[in-house]
């Protein structure tokens, strides 16, 4: 045998050896810890219990008494509540309401401002008063005699007896609500010569002789009215309406002199509102009246008062003016 071999060898058995020594000492040690010489796996640490639910009991250093809720408040035998043992279920009585109580706030919202005050010229309320100047012309009958045989009317018209002339009118009243007047007027005309010629060279119903020349012819209207306006702070459409009582008195240079009147002539009127300042306003106006003469005496020089033996007939007037008025101790 070579060398060679024989070191291969002596290496060989020393680590034999050396394992040999190794597991008995381990096998000691072993033995040692656990005396029955059976070996025993580490005992495994008991599971830890589950936490308690948060608020199920008080904590350990606060002291809760037992507390009773108010009658009224819940059931007799109120059912313990899902998940809780009764024993430990708090029981706090009902809940409070919700914060903000419904309904809750909506989103904000964002309007536009209010538009500015509306800034009147006119009045709200005044003591309104003023007057008219315009030409007034007559129309219609002025009294009926008969019926010719045909069954027409026929008696004396209104402009045979006088014609048209100037005319003034003085109103008085209150504005109220801004556009409606409630007033009390007084129309006075001046009207002219006749057109039917034979009143100066007839004696009417006394015969003989006519009466003269026309000395004077006057009417007059006094009566209430009601005016509406559709702008009463600018220009605007004007509707007047009035009804009153009518007067017609004429006399001749002989000294006859006849007097007609009847109540319940009715005018209307249309035209334009024109604020000139916020105590002061315009008004042009065409007018139209209708009515009776219901009342027909006449007078002869020297003779007492008679009835004219006719019957009423219609009457009318078209008038053309022009007010003036004045809103005094305006309101807003």
């Amino acid at each position: 045998m070579s060398s060679t071999n024989t070191s291969h060898l002596g290496r060989a058995i020393a680590r034999w050896a050396l394992g040999f020594a190794w597991l008995l000492v381990t096998r000691s040690a072993s033995s040692q810890a656990t005396p029955s010489g059976s070996a025993q796996p580490p005992a495994a640490s008991p599971p830890a219990p589950p936490a308690a639910p948060p608020g199920s009991a008080p904590p350990p250093y606060m002291y809760q008494e037992n507390w009773t809720p108010p009658p009224g408040s819940q059931p007799a035998n109120p059912s313990p509540q899902t998940g809780r043992p009764a024993a430990v279920a708090p029981n706090y009585g009902p809940l409070p309401p919700p914060y903000p109580p419904p309904p809750y706030p909506g989103p904000a919202l964002y309007e536009p401002p209010p538009p500015p005050a509306t800034y009147h010229r006119a009045p709200l309320a005044s003591l309104w008063l003023g007057a008219r100047l315009g030409a007034l012309f007559p129309l219609g009958s002025a009294y009926t005699v008969g019926y010719d045989a045909f069954g027409y009317q026929y008696g004396e018209s209104w402009k045979g007896l006088a014609s048209g002339g100037p005319s003034v009118e003085v109103d008085v009243g209150g504005r109220f609500a801004r556009r409606y007047i409630v007033y009390g007027f007084w129309e006075h005309a001046w009207m002219g010569k006749g057109g039917d010629p034979s009143w100066s060279t007839t004696a009417h119903f006394v015969g003989g002789t006519g009466f003269g020349e026309q000395s004077s012819a006057s009417t007059d209207y006094p009566g209430v009215g009601f005016r509406w306006s559709s702008r009463p702070d600018s220009t605007g459409f004007l509707v007047d309406l009035g009804l009153g009582y009518r007067w017609f008195r004429e006399s001749w240079a002989s000294g006859a002199s006849m007097t007609l009147q009847g109540f319940g002539e009715f005018r209307a009127g249309f035209g334009a509102d024109i604020r000139v300042n916020r105590m002061f306003s315009l008004s042009p106006l065409l007018m139209f009246s209708s009515g009776e003469f219901v009342d027909r005496q006449f007078v002869v020089a020297g003779q007492p008062s008679r009835s004219i033996p006719s019957y009423a007939g219609s009457h009318g007037t078209v008038t053309l003016t022009i007010g003036g008025h004045f809103d005094l101790a305006p309101s807003y």
